[in-house]
């Protein structure tokens, strides 16, 4: 059985930062992959 959109989307794990590896807060229009803490230094 499939499951709904909803479910899926809240099943997922959250983003995290590839440098610190923090959770990361998302935005829907948001494609980094880096916190802004990290974004900021390199």
């Amino acid at each position: 059985m499939l499951m709904s959109p909803v479910q899926f989307f809240r099943n997922l794990p959250k983003k995290q930062c590839a440098v610190c590896k923090q959770d990361m807060v998302e935005q829907a229009d948001c494609y980094t992959n880096k916190c802004e803490k990290c974004d900021s230094i390199h």
